[in-house]
Formats: C-alpha cells, sequence, structure tokens
C-alpha cells in the first residue's frame, strides 16, 4: 500500500490479560513471608512461623469463603522437611512482546484510533510488567547469593522447619491429643510396646492380648496364661505387696515386647515365649469377585524358658544387643539371648549372666548407648551394672540407711535418664558434654537422682561410677503421694513419671537448661538420714523441675510407653490411654475425647 510504512499489529487482548495473571501469581509465589501472614493475620508477634502449621492453633477458614485449602496443604508438605529453604523461580513473561519502542512505533503507524487507543494502554501494562520484571531479577540475585554463601558455610537460611523442636515444645507445653487407642473386654495391667503402633497387654484375668494401637484392634489374645491371683501362697503374697502395695490388680506381672518376640510374667513363676506370626487372608470385594490379601498377625506359645521354670519374675526388659534381662524375687538379674537361632529363649537352660544383687529385684531398666542398667530392690537399694560383662558397678541408697521418717520406704522402680545431649563446636571439639543420670522412684512417692560419671568413650566409668555433683543430686520435689510404678524418656531432657496417686508427671531433667532459680537458697532436710541428705543443697539447683501433671488415672496404673512421639499408658480399667504429641490433631486413630467417658482426665 501506498504511503504505509507497515501493516499495524493486531493484539490479542485475551493472551495479555493471560500473560498478566501468569506474571501476577510469579509476584505471588515469590512473596513467601507475606503468603504465610495472609495464612495466619491474628499471629503474635513473638510466635514462630512453625506455629503457624500447627493445627491446634491455626485458625480454619470457612469454605463458604473459598479457603485454598489444595494450595495450602502443598506449601505445608514443603514446610514440612527438617531445614528447608524457599527460592522463587523467576519467568519472562516477555519473550514474546516487543519492546516498548517498537510497540509505539507502530501504535503511530495505525490507521484506527481505537487501535492507537488500545497500544497506548497495553504500553501502560508493559511499563508496569517490566519494571517489575526488573525488581523480581533483582530478589532472584540476591536468594542466589544467599543459597550460594550456605554451601560455602555461610548459612544464612530463608525459613527453617524442624518437626522434632516442635514435638519437644509440645511435650514441654502439654500441646497434645488424648484419646482412648484401645478398649479390651478385660482389665488392663500391663502394657509394653517396641514399635509403634505394635503393643502388648497383659490382663487381670492372666490373658495376653496383641493389639494394634493405631487401628484400635485386638489383632489376638491367648487366654488364661497366668493365675489371676494366688491368696494360699504367704511368699507370693508378699511379693505382691511389695510390688503392688495396697493396689494389687492381680493377673500380668510383666510384659516385653521386641521384634517378633513377647514375653510374660505372672504369679505363678517363669516366664513365657511367645512369636508373633502372620498368615494371609483372602477377601472378596465386588460383585465381579475381585479379591485383596492381607496378613493377619497372631500370637503363638513357644512355651516358658526352662532355667525360669518356678522363679517368680518380677521385671523384663530386651536391650539392643540381643539379651533379655529379667529381675527376679530372688534377688538375682539373669540374662538370655533371645536371637540366637540354634537355641531358643524357651529352650535356654542357663543365662548368659547371673548378677547376684543380695534383695528382691522389683524393676530392671537397661540402657545400651552407657552400657549398663539398673535394679530397684526392695531393701532400697538401687543396682548399678554391666551389660557387658553381668557384674555389679555401684549399689546406691537413696533412701538412707533405715532410719528416720522414711524407714519403711524402698526403691520400686528406676531408670537411666539422659538429661543433656552432647553438643561439638564447629572444630569437633566437645562443647557441652552429654549428662546422664540415674532416677529412682519410691514405695511412698519420693523420687530421687543422682550424676553418673561418663568417661571419654561415652561408657560409665567402672572405677567412680557416680560424680559427685550436689547440684543434680537430690530429691525431686514435688512428690508423688503414692506408688512409684514406672518412668519413662521420650527424648534427652524429658522425664514422664506415673504413680499409683493417679497422675502422670512430666519433668525436665536438663542440667545445662537450668535456669538456676535456686541459687544460693539451702534447703533444710527434715530428718537425719545418713544417705538421704540430697536436699542440703546450696549453689544452683538443676534437679528436675515438674512441667505439669496428666490427672484421672487410677490406683491400677502400672505401665508407661512412649516412642518419643506417644505417650501409652494404662490405669485405666480396660482401655489403653494415648496422648499424641506430634501436633497432628486430625489423627483418626482411636477414639477422641467428645463425651463424658473420660472427663476425669485432664492436663
Amino acid at each position: 500500500m501506498a504511503g504505509t510504512t507497515g501493516t499495524p499489529k493486531v493484539i490479542n487482548t485475551q493472551r495479555i490479560r493471560c500473560r498478566i495473571i501468569r506474571a501476577l501469581l510469579v509476584l505471588f509465589l515469590s512473596c513467601s513471608n507475606e503468603m504465610i501472614q495472609a495464612f495466619a493475620p491474628a499471629i503474635e508477634p513473638n510466635r514462630s512461623y512453625s506455629s503457624l502449621f500447627n493445627k491446634r492453633s491455626s485458625q480454619k477458614c470457612p469454605r463458604a469463603i473459598g479457603c485454598p485449602t489444595i494450595a495450602f496443604s502443598t506449601f505445608r508438605r514443603l514446610l514440612l522437611s527438617k531445614q528447608s529453604q524457599l527460592f522463587t523461580t523467576l519467568y519472562d513473561d516477555f519473550e514474546d512482546f516487543e519492546s516498548s519502542s517498537e510497540a509505539k512505533s507502530s501504535s503511530s503507524a495505525s490507521a484506527s484510533a481505537s487501535a492507537s487507543e488500545n497500544n497506548k494502554s497495553n504500553e501502560d501494562i508493559y511499563a508496569l510488567l517490566r519494571a517489575r520484571q526488573d525488581s523480581l531479577q533483582q530478589q532472584q540475585q540476591q536468594q542466589q547469593s544467599i543459597h550460594n554463601n550456605s554451601n560455602n558455610g555461610n548459612s544464612e537460611t530463608v525459613f527453617a522447619y524442624n518437626h522434632q523442636d516442635e514435638i519437644e515444645e509440645n511435650w514441654r507445653n502439654a500441646e497434645c491429643v488424648s484419646s482412648v487407642k484401645l478398649q479390651l473386654s478385660d482389665w488392663i495391667r500391663r502394657i509394653a510396646m517396641d514399635t509403634y503402633p505394635l503393643a502388648v497387654c497383659g490382663s487381670a484375668s492372666g490373658n495376653v492380648y496383641l493389639v494394634d494401637l493405631d487401628r484400635a484392634e485386638e489383632l489376638d489374645c491367648i487366654t488364661s496364661v497366668h493365675e489371676a491371683h494366688i491368696d494360699d501362697d504367704e511368699d507370693v503374697s508378699e511379693a505382691m505387696k511389695k510390688l503392688y502395695g495396697l493396689y494389687d490388680g492381680g493377673g500380668v506381672i510383666a510384659v516385653a515386647i521386641r521384634n517378633d518376640i513377647v514375653v510374660s510374667s505372672g504369679r505363678e513363676g517363669g516366664v513365657h515365649v511367645f512369636k508373633i506370626d502372620g498368615e494371609q487372608e483372602t477377601s472378596y470385594k465386588g460383585s465381579r469377585g475381585g479379591t485383596s490379601t492381607n496378613t493377619r498377625l497372631h500370637l503363638k506359645s513357644e512355651g516358658k524358658i526352662r532355667y525360669l521354670d518356678s522363679t517368680l519374675v518380677t521385671s523384663l526388659a530386651f536391650d539392643d544387643a540381643g539379651m533379655l534381662w529379667t529381675g527376679g524375687y530372688d534377688g538375682y538379674i539373669r540374662a538370655f539371648e533371645y536371637d540366637d537361632v540354634n537355641a531358643p529363649l524357651f529352650m535356654q537352660k542357663q543365662p548368659i549372666f547371673e548378677i547376684d544383687v543380695g534383695s528382691e529385684v522389683l524393676s530392671v531398666s537397661v540402657n545400651n548407648e552407657i552400657g549398663c542398667g539398673v535394679a530397684a530392690t526392695a531393701e532400697g537399694s538401687v543396682v548399678l551394672f554391666s551389660l557387658d560383662e553381668g557384674e555389679v558397678f555401684s549399689v546406691w541408697k537413696p533412701f538412707g540407711r533405715g532410719v528416720g521418717r522414711r524407714k519403711r520406704e524402698y526403691a520400686r522402680c528406676a531408670m537411666i535418664v539422659q538429661n543433656d545431649e552432647e553438643r561439638t563446636t564447629e572444630d569437633g571439639g566437645v562443647d557441652q558434654p552429654a549428662v546422664w543420670s540415674v532416677v529412682c522412684g519410691g514405695s511412698e512417692g519420693s523420687m530421687y537422682q543422682k550424676r553418673l560419671n561418663i568417661d571419654s568413650f561415652g561408657y560409665v566409668s567402672e572405677s567412680k561410677p557416680y560424680m559427685n555433683d550436689d547440684s543434680l543430686r537430690g530429691r525431686l520435689r514435688p512428690s508423688h503421694s503414692g506408688l512409684v510404678m514406672a518412668m519413662a524418656s521420650p527424648s534427652p531432657g524429658l522425664l514422664v513419671s506415673g504413680s499409683q496417686d493417679g497422675t502422670i508427671r512430666i519433668w525436665d531433667c536438663s542440667y545445662h537448661n537450668c535456669k538456676g532459680k535456686y541459687e544460693g537458697i539451702k534447703i533444710q532436710h527434715d530428718d537425719e538420714e545418713e544417705e538421704a541428705q540430697y536436699d542440703d543443697i546450696a549453689g544452683v539447683d538443676r534437679r528436675p523441675n515438674c512441667l505439669y501433671a496428666m490427672t484421672g488415672y487410677k490406683v491400677w496404673l502400672g505401665s508407661i510407653c512412649t516412642n518419643g512421639e506417644k505417650l501409652v499408658t494404662d490405669g485405666s480399667d480396660n482401655t489403653i490411654i494415648g496422648h499424641d504429641f506430634t501436633g497432628d490433631d486430625d489423627s483418626t486413630e482411636g477414639f477422641l475425647y467428645e463425651d463424658d467417658d473420660l472427663e476425669d482426665f485432664s492436663l
């Protein structure tokens, strides 16, 4: 055409809108902090980002306003990695567009007034988007610089999330979801758990149950394994009084599980051994004959350990090195190999180790990490012994020598607790040594602690097992008002104790994180017992501090199990109680407390 410099370019306005929306979406995804704040507009300034994803504290949007649940769940999964860094991926949304000068020359040559007006509005849009593109490119360069510095050792994390830290905070702040994990037809007296959710229970009638706590399902039950009561034997009656005081619930005394092996003991004497087997089950589904196959677990009785045929066994504990440790009321601690394929556990005629502690053993606890175990005895002493040599390291008498007001109290249970983990410096040196101690619970509710002496190899020193550290040695306050039946430790620095007073208490037992609350205060002791004067502490008091108590349990409380995330207990008649500290309150496990059936339970 004469007099025409070029053909006017027709711009697709719908395509422009799509690219504008795409650019705005990039802008939205790049602003991670603004997006996080958008999900929690009412969060306090001092709260961490991790609390935003704790469903117990997050604000829920009504479905009527179109809450973007899919996008939020996807973003939450991204943040649930242990160390996550958010980086923005930038796209060039202008690669198909001409430059603003070219667009201007084209618009000037347009023969139509409407086309000229459209081009002018498009120029403004291009200018805004290009300015934003330059800004995003600068942000990308800054984030890439941060990423390069972190790879070079100069870490500057954009966003970090540690699920384990959140769980520990939930333990300390009583942030948990409580539920009835399972309900049986018999009173539950003992629980043992190895790998959650599989657990084994002993009942008041002497039955042994295999249960799945996630599915709230009883997998198998072997009835009448042990005697419910033995009333005509004075020795057994005396032993039951030592074990349970005035509240003997009857039936099974102890249970334990490790991999596919289950053991139990009763008041008739001896230790029964069971094997967990699986059978495939085929079920038919649908009208067209479809089938599905699953494995059904059950218990298979293998007999009793021959060497312990008539011995009253009060405690059972598996270690990580292939040994089953038993505590006998005859005053002996014995160890048997449970993973010997040539000599199964029920066929062994003699133990690998047999340790004479001089008094009736009421509980046994072992710890392979530092290579020793502890036993609580009826005379009141706590025996520290070696797992490798099968010899006694030391004998500790936390309740004195039988004089004073607490002369009747004895050691009912004891365990080894890690107060703090070892911390190292950047050059590999030890900045903070690991702290271990022995905690003992008494027959009248008193609890004591004594620090262990760990050598350079991480084991208990044979020459001097305990340290003379008065800041960590002493009586825990407040005491339970009933017999301390069981203890557990979900993680370093945390201790759980359960008593016949109907409470489970959570203790902060960290040594290095002590606030020095009682610094310079000398607490007066109330009697003249020789080895129990542990309340005479001056300086920094580093004894465990009780954080809170869970109430509503009955006097039959006898077992506490934990895998670090969940706390499983008996003490509620025929039900198993579970407390979940992971922060996931949408769990369908068990039955949540939604009515008045368990109104007595509280934190």
